[in-house]
């Protein structure tokens, strides 16, 4: 199966590698006139396209050929490979396919059993449609951002892309719906995915509390609504952390025998879970005076002993030095031409008759111009060296 991608930021990008860690063969499409901003995310020189290590995890498994999309010969090209695929995934605003005549209506009579995925911010309709989005807005949009924050004080915000995770899983679904389709009927379709719409189905659990109950969530801080304890406590060492979580009262009256305090369980401010969720400030604080002694891997040893869920809350240092993390290759190298050292995420997914495969690193721009054109779309070599003159392949 083959993949072209039209996008840049995470959304798009992200639902073409998870095809690509699965046998797809995907060719993203770029150009150097509009170069991806993520090519020199966090990047250690902002002036090396080459560089950005996110650019390198999320477009691991793809191929690279640029076309300037303005002038209309590249677009012709982008039409013959088109032709010869299967899917398309564009993360672009609403307007841009269309101003580069490549929006479904055109590209369907080129290739009728193509499947077209758009995710944009907002959805390709409504009174938004052409807004300006970026990952921060859209969970605010969402009512995401409303849940972040201290007890009692003002939304903080996620300041993460959840959205974009949120819509690539989404699109990918649909695009797996849309293969099957295809497959008993011949037919391609278009999917319209919104990651504004795909953070909302992250709230099921507050929206269901607005409709049925008329409660309209708000930031929490650590809390949980049904349960106590249930949060992160300081551990030795400086700003080091663990959390812990009891969903029982065998793990409550558990957590009381480890931390030697088995006083609290006939305590009355904590004889049950809606006791201790109107008193959990005077419990966390107790808790935090038992694993302030203990680092955050010695205390979750003697918690998980004896059943409560505990684990270190990791930075990104400590995480990359867990035993289990190691063990299960949460992160493996993948060397770049750019950067030997490269470490990228593994993929999550373990399938035993068909596992993932990340065998390539992030391409450089225009790496695969010549497979490209020459071998998949026949273009004789001299005619591309010539666009490559004209700069329409570039």
């Amino acid at each position: 199966m083959r993949v072209v991608l039209f996008g840049t930021i995470w959304a798009g990008p992200a639902t073409a590698a998870t095809m690509a860690d699965f046998g797809a063969e995907v060719i993203r499409v770029e150009s150097r006139r509009y170069l991806d901003t993520y090519r020199f995310l966090m990047s250690p020189d902002r002036t090396n396209p080459e560089r950005g290590p996110f650019f390198h995890t999320i477009n691991r498994n793809t191929l690279s050929v640029t076309l300037d999309l303005s002038q209309p010969r590249a677009r012709g090209l982008a039409k013959a490979l088109i032709k010869i695929s299967d899917v398309v995934v564009e993360n672009q605003s609403p307007r841009v396919m269309k101003a580069w005549d490549l929006d479904y209506p055109v590209l369907k009579e080129v290739n009728p059993a193509l499947i077209i995925a758009s995710l944009s911010g907002f959805g390709q309709t409504g009174p938004l449609a052409n807004d300006v989005a970026y990952g921060p807005t859209l969970s605010s949009l969402s009512g995401l951002d409303g849940l972040v924050g201290y007890f009692g004080g003002p939304p903080l915000g996620i300041h993460r892309a959840y959205n974009d995770l949120a819509a690539a899983m989404a699109a990918l679904f649909a695009i797996l719906v849309a293969l099957r389709h295809r497959a008993r009927t011949g037919e391609g379709q278009y999917i319209d995915v919104s990651l504004g719409e795909a953070g909302v189905a992250l709230m099921g659990r507050e929206i269901m509390d607005y409709t049925i109950n008329g409660r309209s969530a708000v930031p929490q801080g650590n809390r949980h609504p049904s349960i106590a304890p249930h949060g992160y406590y300081p551990c030795k060492g400086e700003d080091t952390w663990i959390t812990i979580a009891c969903g029982t009262e065998e793990e409550w009256k558990a957590l009381c025998r480890a931390t030697q305090n088995p006083q609290w369980i006939d305590d009355d401010r904590f004889s049950g879970n809606d006791t201790r969720l109107k008193h959990q400030d005077e419990l966390n604080g107790l808790i935090g005076e038992w694993t302030v002694n203990y680092t955050p891997t010695e205390a979750m040893e003697i918690l998980q002993k004896i059943g409560v869920a505990a684990v270190p809350c990791h930075d990104v240092a400590t995480l990359f030095a867990d035993r289990h993390a190691l063990e299960e290759g949460y992160f493996i190298p993948l060397p770049h031409p750019a950067e030997s050292d490269d470490f990228i995420y593994n993929n999550p997914w373990r399938l035993s008759q068909t596992p993932p495969e990340i065998h390539r690193h992030a391409p450089l721009l225009g790496e695969h111009n010549k497979y490209v054109l020459c071998e998949l779309c026949g273009i004789p070599e001299e005619e591309v060296d010539c666009l490559v003159q004209e700069k329409i392949v570039y």
